[in-house]
């Protein structure tokens, strides 16, 4: 069986804020060689470049940042091939980057549902299908994906992020026999809501609430009362953390909820009858009015 190396070669997907810019930071502090990648780098994300590299130059640790963007197969493989070529090997992918997508199943709209799947799904596949040649050939390797507890508990208003973290459940698992055949670790990492850009500058609308009929007041209430889903003693480093903590283990687990509340919820989710479950989570996250009034 082959050993992996104490310092592991990491390359992590959306690191210009949130779960992916942490996790870059405190891999690095642990000491690994990290590949933190974003898109627009000499643009829009050149300071977010620039802050991590500094971070790293301060600490003494190694971080590059590479231009990446997950939607384009060619940018993720030319990214996978820089990080090989440095370092003749590759041995955790972390996968990140998404977005939040909010609006009733109802209001669909093509392009929108399309470019989320593309984002929050394929862009994990493409990332996989890049790394999974050079970790069969080593025999070794750890696949993190990002998930959510909302890939196991569906909330109105919320069907198609949902449906993008479901998906990522599922191929994970696919994924877990697959890659266990070569030696493979894979988990899931199943973070409650933080503070992050997932609800600010991240979030993308199928429809406003406006346009949607009796959804709207149900609507409106997630949009104004979702600082209800977050625990405010908490950050997104707190799964940075747990991620870095992940990487450490010889043996990792599968699943790995984060969060104050994200075994509780993930509880219900596996026992309570779903329709039960959709009422309890309307009163626990100060929905209960809106909904019950539609």
């Amino acid at each position: 069986m082959a050993k992996q190396p104490r310092s592991k070669v990491v390359f992590i997907t959306g690191c210009s804020s949130g779960f992916g810019y942490h996790t870059a930071r405190e891999l690095a502090l642990k000491g690994h060689r990290v590949y933190a990648s974003m898109r627009d780098t000499e643009s829009r994300n050149k300071a977010k470049k620039e802050e991590l590299e500094a971070f790293a130059e301060e600490k003494k640790r190694f971080v590059k940042v590479l231009d990446c963007d997950i939607m384009s197969t060619a940018s993720v493989e030319a990214a996978i091939k820089a990080v090989t070529g440095a370092e003749g090997r590759i041995d955790v992918l972390v996968n990140n980057a998404g977005y939040g997508v909010y609006g009733p199943l109802e209001y669909y709209d093509d392009e929108k549902a399309r470019h989320a799947f593309d984002t929050n799904v394929f862009g994990y596949i493409r990332a996989i299908r890049a790394v999974m040649p050079h970790m069969r050939k080593q025999r070794s390797g750890h696949i993190i994906n990002v998930s959510s507890v909302l890939g196991r508990l569906g909330l109105p208003v919320m069907g198609y992020y949902n449906a993008t973290k479901f998906a990522v459940e599922g191929l994970s698992e696919s994924l877990l026999g697959e890659a266990y055949l070569f030696n493979i670790n894979v988990s899931v990492v199943e973070p409650h809501m933080f503070a992050t850009n997932f609800a600010g500058s991240s979030m993308k609308k199928m429809s406003e609430p406006a346009d949607t009929g009796e959804y709207q007041q149900a609507y409106k209430a997630l949009l104004e009362k979702q600082g209800n889903l977050i625990n405010p003693k908490s950050g997104p480093q707190e799964v940075g953390k747990k991620i870095a903590w992940l990487v450490g283990k010889s043996k990792p687990p599968f699943r790995v909820p984060v969060g104050k509340h994200a075994r509780r919820d993930m509880f219900f989710a596996r026992f309570m009858n779903p329709l039960a479950l959709q009422k309890i989570a309307a009163k626990l996250y100060g929905l209960g009015d809106a909904f019950k009034k539609m």
